[in-house]
């Protein structure tokens, strides 16, 4: 079971009290070395280079080893995944070489067949750059999710960010605004509605199988971790 964005410690024990395998996200060392004291079997470092929601505090590249070094020292048989901005098997092999046991992707995955994502989200991704992504609490606002703050969300920007963005407390009290997105949304208008995505839709350039990105991604990382240098 996987927990994230709040406090694990009242979840964590009734979890593994029923057997269950827990896995915490965080996104600073901080937040690692709570989950590792309350006992958490997998910590996944979370960068701010993610899609969805995640923070802004630590990037991915020093996070990783940093909660690799912290669970080292203390002992704990906690394996450590690396997230955030990782969408081909260069970032997989970069990771393993930071010290993570594994990467969680996410954006990379959206855009593949057997999400259930909306297909004019999907080819939207896939057309996009991480230059077009913005951390924004406007899509939490306008659809009423009581996300803590800390926790924005990186989304493509569209028409709606860049009329809304900044202007936060405004479209709190813009129930018309609120309204109106709903409506477009279920029509499918992404410029309006919310595409989550991260920095690394640059590497993505076509709605694909997942089977077949799993593949791909690890013959990357395998060719990439043998690659010599000298």
């Amino acid at each position: 079971m996987m927990l994230s964005f709040g406090d694990a410690a009242p979840f964590i024990p009734r979890i593994k009290r029923a057997g269950i395998p827990v896995i915490c996200q965080v996104q600073t060392l901080a937040m690692a070395r709570e989950v590792l004291r309350e006992g958490a079997d997998i910590i996944v470092a979370q960068g701010g280079e993610a899609g969805g929601h995640g923070s802004t505090r630590r990037g991915t590249l020093a996070l990783v080893p940093a909660v690799v070094d912290l669970v080292a020292s203390s002992g704990s048989e906690a394996l450590v995944v690396a997230a955030g901005g990782i969408a081909d098997g260069r970032g997989l092999a970069a990771a393993l070489m930071l010290g993570a046991s594994g990467v969680l992707i996410g954006t990379r995955f959206y855009a593949s067949d057997e999400c259930i994502g909306a297909p004019g989200a999907k080819a939207r991704l896939a057309a996009a750059s991480g230059d077009d992504t913005v951390r924004t609490r406007i899509f939490d606002i306008v659809n009423d999710a009581p996300w803590p703050v800390e926790f924005t969300g990186r989304v493509l920007a569209n028409r709606f960010s860049e009329v809304w963005h900044g202007r936060e407390s405004e479209l709190e009290q813009a129930a018309d605004a609120k309204t109106r997105y709903a409506e477009v949304s279920r029509d499918g208008d992404f410029d309006t509605a919310v595409v989550w995505g991260g920095e690394a839709i640059d590497l993505i350039h076509a709605v694909e199988p997942a089977g077949a990105i799993v593949s791909r991604i690890v013959a990357e990382a395998e060719a990439a971790l043998a690659r010599r240098f000298d």
